[in-house]
């Protein structure tokens, strides 16, 4: 069962994807003076710097997908005791 904590990363994950993909196809120019992006813009141009932005939207969109269905390492395993006790 996920959490509702998995849930709601989960869901700035995706909204962090649609944002970044919506800045990839987006007419914006505030985005890509980002000093990382800036680089990419002043070395490879701009539709490097745009290919950029969508690898982070699919980063982000399968790291979303990821956490809604409740993939994590196995060192990270939740604790099974239930929500209201206490040790």
């Amino acid at each position: 069962m996920t959490s509702y904590n998995d849930l709601f990363v989960a869901m700035v994950a995706f909204i962090g994807g649609v944002l970044a993909f919506a800045v990839a196809i987006g007419p914006w120019q505030q985005p890509y003076h980002l000093r990382s992006i800036s680089h990419v813009v002043d070395r490879y141009g701009m539709s490097a710097a745009r290919s950029v932005w969508v690898l982070v939207a699919i980063i982000s969109l399968i790291a979303g997908m990821a956490i809604a269905n409740g993939v994590r390492p196995g060192y990270a395993t939740p604790d099974r005791t239930l929500s209201g006790s206490t040790k």
